[in-house]
């Protein structure tokens, strides 16, 4: 019986600490802090609730260091999305991470610069959308559909980048196909399970 209340007690202050990074990591989201924040507070989340994830990000070669790349991993995946990054392209996904706060002499930043340089494999795109579903799973419904709304947003300017002549005319708005696909794909890995 006494084991019974130890494992009690440390259950709740498992339970305990995570309900703190929760809450830590709701503030940052909230505040629209710093990706370098917001992406420690997302490993320190991870590191207790789902440690097989963050194991894939770190055999991914993703450190704490360059972790805040990891959550523009969307918008590099866009700018693939026709087989190869174009320079407007590369300049829109740049300048939404310097606006979310990426500073230019970041590793984080040079990691950027290197995936828009040789596109990664699927599996880090794929694992982003995980880590970054998992923390927008920790707010309300409404606000994790804004935040969603917002990400895509950020994904359609880097699609419509590089519309070419057609956009420039008003013939089409510049997203192809494919990117298209890969948007719709993306707002789903985000959103999680229905």
């Amino acid at each position: 019986m006494s084991g019974d209340i130890f494992k009690d007690r440390e259950r709740a202050f498992e339970e305990q600490w995570a309900l703190v990074h929760d809450a830590e990591l709701i503030e940052k989201l909230r505040e629209k802090d710093r990706l370098e924040a917001i992406a420690r507070a997302l490993a320190e989340k991870l590191q207790v609730d789902q440690p097989e994830l963050l194991q894939r990000v770190i055999d991914l070669g993703v450190t704490l260091d360059t972790g805040p790349a990891l959550l523009l991993a969307p918008l590099v995946q866009i700018a693939w999305a026709g087989g190869k990054v174009t320079e407007q392209e590369r300049e829109t996904v740049l300048r939404l991470a310097r606006g979310r706060g990426l500073e230019e002499s970041s590793p984080a930043y040079a990691q950027l610069v290197e995936w828009l340089r040789k596109r990664p494999a699927n599996e880090l795109f794929d694992t982003a959308a995980e880590v970054i579903q998992a923390g927008l799973a920790v707010l309300p419904r409404a606000e994790r559909e804004e935040r969603v709304a917002v990400f895509a947003k950020a994904c359609h300017q880097v699609a419509e980048a590089s519309g070419g002549l057609d956009r420039l005319l008003g013939l089409s708005h510049g997203v192809s196909a494919q990117e298209h696909a890969i948007l719709d794909r993306i707002k789903a890995a985000l959103r999680g399970p229905a």
